[in-house]
């Protein structure tokens, strides 16, 4: 359905139970909605019980990207002033008016700042009630020191989660994208407090936060964006080779790769040979190849998991820390938390 709409036309009452849900799993229910109702026909074409699904999906994005808008508003009145502040993510991409983020469901709200600017701006934001959701001192010190961003951050009264990110990767994982190259390139939002990357990096921003900073377990929403904010850049040559050269930039090369081979395989992007990096060994793309199928793709709740599937989630969620920490911190981080998990329940019995 999202890589030919025009399917509509010929599915089934059946068929429509299995892609709501589907959909619904991967958080992409509004936006397959919002896909077919640009084309009335199409629209038309989708039997009245599903339709209403989709339409209450579209309801429900709608109502949140409402939220979206009152919490930045508000934001904008406490953050310092004098400082870059960054959307990120849904946030910017609806910000923007991209027509991908049609339907995208807003969970939280990403900031980035210049690490420098870190203490102020979180101070600022405590003082009008924005407080940490982590409140273990382990938890707070590997969010401070290794990861990219601090702790989840919630204010009651208000409906969104907050991520202040001071970098676009965890300064230990094995791509971190170059911040001052990405601060060097923003692009103010007219009428707004906040500024948005350029389209190159907010893809890099994409791309780095899928195949390095996720588990791929239900994340085709992800793929979904990159796929969308591939199809807003200049086709022409110029500008795809700018873009490439922007990737190896950053380091990003493989995990941009990635991000083709899959936006081309299952959502039918048309990527230029001048775009493509250099691919990964054979071997090393099949093991991708099984792993990701098994689990980036949305799987019905009631549906088994069988060993091949329980084995990939495995696989990536070792590859997940393993992109994420050098193999010293890794094992220590590991060892930290098993012990502590011995030491909760010992104390429970």
């Amino acid at each position: 359905m999202l890589r030919e709409p025009a399917s509509a036309h010929a599915m089934g009452l059946g068929d429509w139970e299995g892609v709501i849900r589907l959909a619904r799993a991967a958080r992409l229910h509004a936006t397959l909605g919002c896909r077919l109702m640009v084309n009335p026909a199409l629209w038309a074409a989708v039997p009245e019980q599903p339709r209403g699904h989709l339409q209450a999906a579209m309801n429900f994005a709608a109502h949140r990207r409402h939220l979206l808008e009152l919490e930045l508003r508000t934001l904008a009145d406490v953050l310092p002033p004098g400082i870059d502040v960054v959307l990120l993510k849904g946030a910017a991409y609806q910000m923007q008016g991209l027509p991908s983020a049609d339907g995208r469901i807003a969970a939280d709200i990403d900031l980035l700042v210049r690490r420098a600017d870190l203490d102020a701006v979180e101070a600022a934001l405590a003082a009008e009630g924005w407080a940490s959701t982590v409140s273990d001192e382990y938890d707070q010190r590997y969010y401070r020191e290794w990861s990219h961003e601090l702790p989840p951050m919630r204010a009651e009264g208000h409906a969104l989660e907050l991520d202040l990110h001071h970098a676009i990767a965890p300064v230990t994982s094995r791509c971190t994208p170059d911040v001052e190259m990405l601060f060097a390139a923003l692009l103010p939002l007219p009428g707004l407090r906040f500024s948005v990357l350029s389209p190159a990096d907010q893809l890099v921003h994409a791309v780095v936060h899928l195949f390095q900073d996720t588990e791929l377990d239900g994340r085709l929403r992800d793929l979904v964006d990159i796929d969308g904010l591939l199809r807003m850049l200049p086709a022409d040559d110029g500008s795809m080779r700018a873009l490439a050269a922007r990737v190896r930039q950053h380091g990003a090369d493989r995990l941009f790769w990635y991000a083709l081979h899959y936006c081309e395989r299952w959502l039918g992007t048309s990527v230029p040979a001048v775009l493509w990096p250099s691919p990964p060994p054979r071997p090393v793309r099949r093991v991708m190849d099984w792993m990701v199928a098994h689990t980036l793709l949305p799987r019905l709740p009631e549906a088994r998991s069988p060993l091949g599937w329980r084995a990939a989630g495995g696989l990536a969620r070792l590859r997940y820390h393993r992109m994420r920490m050098p193999v010293s911190l890794l094992a220590r981080h590991a060892a930290i938390k098993t012990w502590r998990n011995v030491r909760q329940l010992a104390r429970s019995q």
